[in-house]
C-alpha cells in the first residue's frame, strides 16, 4: 500500500485500532490517517496523485507530529493566546459535537407555544413622550423623542430605553402611564397608535423555532460539561 517500505508495529489492546505505519516518541500514526491525508491531498488536487504521494504524506504527519509534540514541551496552548483560544473553541466543538442535539417535534412545539411572541414579529407603536422634573409637571417633549410615526419595539428601545420602553410596550392604544426616572425626573407616556402583529404558524417558524432550541441546547450542554469539570476539579479561589 505505501510507495515506501514502513514498519509495521503489533497493536496491542491499549495500542491504536488498525495497522501502525509510524511511530514517533511513543505516539502512533496509523494506516487510517496515511489514508485521510492522502484523501485530503486528492481533494486538493486537479491531477492524479504522483507516485510518491504516500511517502511524501507520511513524511508530512512525522514532520506534524513533531512540531506538534515539541508545541507541547514549549506549553504553547497555554502561553500563546491565539493557540490557547483555538484548543478552547476546539474543545467547545468537541462537546457540542457528542451532544444530543436533535430536537423532536414534540420539543419544538413546546418552546413555540412558550415563547410565541419570539417567532410572531415586533408590535408598533406611535408614542408621545413627554418628561419633567416632578410629578405634577410641567412635562415638555425631550430632545430625544421618537419620530411621530408606527416604529417597532426595538426602536422604540434606541430612542426611550430599556425601561421606558417595556412600559410603552405594556400599555394599550389610548393608554397614558407615568414613570418616575432617573435623576427624580417624571416622564408621562401615552401610546397614540399601536399595531400588533398577527400570530405566527408553526409551520412558518420551523427554522427560527429549531435555531433557538439548538442554541440553547449547546448552552445546555456546555454548561453540563463545565459543571462537571469543576465538581472535579481543586479549585482555590483568594478570599478579596
Amino acid at each position: 500500500m505505501l510507495a515506501m517500505a514502513t514498519l509495521f508495529w503489533p497493536v496491542s489492546q491499549a495500542g491504536p485500532a488498525g495497522p501502525v505505519v509510524a511511530r514517533i516518541n511513543g505516539h502512533f500514526i496509523t494506516d487510517a490517517d496515511l489514508q485521510l491525508a492522502l484523501e485530503a491531498m486528492a481533494r486538493d488536487s486537479r491531477n492524479d496523485l504522483p507516485e510518491d504521494a504516500s511517502s511524501y504524506a507520511l513524511a508530512r504527519l512525522i514532520d506534524e507530529e513533531l512540531l506538534y509534540q515539541r508545541a507541547i514541551e514549549l506549553d504553547l496552548p497555554r502561553n500563546a493566546s491565539t493557540i490557547r483560544r483555538s484548543v478552547v473553541i476546539a474543545m467547545i466543538d468537541s462537546i457540542l459535537a457528542r451532544a444530543d442535539l436533535e430536537p423532536d417535534q414534540a420539543a419544538l412545539r413546546e418552546l413555540f407555544a412558550a415563547e410565541p411572541e419570539r417567532f410572531s414579529g415586533e408590535p408598533m407603536l406611535r408614542v408621545e413622550w413627554l418628561s419633567g422634573p416632578a410629578a405634577g409637571g410641567p412635562f415638555r417633549r425631550p430632545s430625544a423623542h421618537p419620530p411621530d410615526r408606527l416604529i417597532s419595539a426595538s426602536d422604540l428601545r434606541r430612542y426611550l430605553g430599556a425601561e421606558l420602553a417595556q412600559a410603552a410596550l405594556s400599555l394599550a392604544a389610548g393608554e397614558t402611564a407615568e414613570i418616575a426616572g432617573e435623576g427624580g425626573r417624571h416622564n408621562r407616556l401615552t401610546i397614540l397608535e399601536r399595531r400588533d402583529p398577527q400570530p405566527a404558524a408553526f409551520e412558518q417558524q420551523r427554522d427560527a423555532v429549531s435555531a433557538l432550541w439548538r442554541e440553547r441546547s449547546e448552552e445546555a450542554a456546555l454548561e453540563a460539561y463545565l459543571a462537571d469539570l469543576r465538581d472535579r476539579a481543586e479549585i482555590t479561589i483568594r478570599a478579596d
